[in-house]
């Protein structure tokens, strides 16, 4: 069975190379709003931005948007408050509607670069987070757009706990 698997995704990965051709890239960025799940602890607000290029599934419908993006990210307690800086890769399927809305989902794997705790406490943060992505833009001319986003965390933010991290985030890109 497990051959089987192997076999058809080998076979999707070839007929996708060949199907696929570049969009375009362009930049985004914006702000976070950043907490976490299963927690009493405040948002905090952070900052993002990065490059995403888009491959075409099916033109001017379907595209796949991997990234690759800087992201300060947080939360702040009673006690003190915490920064946690990513560097974070969404692949994304997007879809366009009407070439104004297009609505976007899928994976985002996030790299811990750095991480400050102000209080008494300075835990173990993973430094490996997988995270899901759902959004929405809306697309204006010359290739500029407006864009927000809701991440939720796939994975603990430390070993022993069921907090994850929760991000909003809204900002703006241009595609060239």
């Amino acid at each position: 069975m497990k051959l089987l698997r192997t076999f058809f995704f080998a076979i999707f990965i070839f007929l996708a190379g060949h199907s696929i051709h570049a969009q375009g890239w362009g930049i985004r960025g914006g702000a976070n709003f950043s907490t976490l799940s299963d927690s009493d602890v405040k948002s905090q607000t952070g900052f993002y931005g990065g490059l995403y290029k888009q491959f075409g599934i099916v033109p001017k419908l379907l595209y796949i948007q991997p990234e690759l993006q800087f992201s300060s990210q947080g939360f702040e307690t009673e006690t003190g408050s915490t920064d946690l800086n990513y560097i974070q890769v969404p692949i994304l399927a997007r879809l366009y509607v009407l070439k104004l809305f297009s609505f976007e989902t899928g994976p985002q794997f996030g790299f811990l670069i750095s991480d400050k705790t102000s209080g008494p406490i300075n835990p173990d943060y993973n430094t490996f987070n997988t995270s899901w992505a759902f959004g929405m833009s809306i697309n204006l001319p010359l290739g500029l757009f407006i864009d927000g986003r809701y991440i939720t965390g796939l994975s603990e933010l430390t070993e022993n706990t069921s907090s994850k991290n929760q991000v909003i985030q809204v900002g703006a890109g241009i595609r060239f």
